[in-house]
């Protein structure tokens, strides 16, 4: 098993694998300027949150601290982040296994709040839809977004199995909340896969590196020629050898 240290390093490797295009958009205003743009919301409220299990194996001492792209949008305690909802309510994530998050993002519109996140022997990724009365799923990675952005999908499936996800699966994104329409667990094989973009919104492009074929060392993961495979809508978004059909 790997320790805690190599995890780290392994998702922030992860994390600046695949394509740029079509990521989750992020917010480019400071909080004051958000604060501005919008009603007075209310203050998230911890007291909401369940009472968490004890967790032994934790390290970390303190609360993760609030990033400043949530600001004035969540609180933090040993065992929660509490996020304001857009109805005014409160949605909690649970971060009792969590020992640090990373890469944290907040959508132009303010209703998607996203971060990387690892703990021990885990990494994931936690989107947390503020939409309503609020929703949190996690998609192993940063998932990648649709071209009419009413979708977005991740990849999340190595010979580890750190992942919180563990597989491949699509979300629509209806006007409140969010559906899984897909989640694939098996049928394809591990290895370094990563989605290389969305053609239009009923294909995906993926890629992977066979365990058999991954170099030495994972920073030379770029380098390695990678198999082509793609998840169709019509299939059942079933990861299958071969891109997209040409439209």
């Amino acid at each position: 098993m790997r320790n805690l240290t190599g995890l780290i390093a392994i998702t922030a490797l992860l994390a600046g694998c695949g394509s740029e295009a079509e990521r989750a958009p992020t917010s480019t205003k400071t909080p004051s300027e958000r604060a501005e743009s919008l009603p007075a919301a209310p203050e998230p409220n911890l007291a909401a949150c369940p009472k968490a299990e004890p967790v032994e194996e934790r390290i970390r001492v303190k609360p993760i601290p609030v990033p400043a792209a949530f600001e004035g949008l969540a609180a933090s305690s040993m065992d929660h982040f509490a996020f304001t909802t857009t109805e005014g309510g409160t949605i909690c994530v649970d971060t009792t296994w969590l020992e640090s998050i990373d890469d944290a993002r907040l959508s132009d519109d303010d209703r998607f709040a996203s971060f990387a996140w690892v703990g021990y022997e885990a990494f994931g990724h936690v989107i947390v839809d503020r939409s309503g009365r609020g929703q949190v799923i996690d998609t192993g990675n940063q998932p990648v977004r649709s071209p009419g952005g009413k979708r977005f999908a991740s990849v999340d499936l190595s010979e580890s199995g750190f992942g919180s996800l563990n597989g491949f699966a699509v979300w629509d994104i209806r006007q409140t909340g969010l559906r899984q329409i897909a989640e694939v667990t098996d049928g394809f094989p591990s290895g370094d896969w990563r989605i290389d973009g969305w053609q239009g919104e009923r294909c995906i492009n993926l890629s992977l590196v066979p365990i058999d074929r991954q170099p030495e060392d994972y920073r030379d993961m770029d380098k390695a020629p990678r198999d082509r495979w793609s998840a169709v809508e019509a299939n059942g978004w079933q990861p299958a050898a071969g891109s997209c059909p040409r439209s």
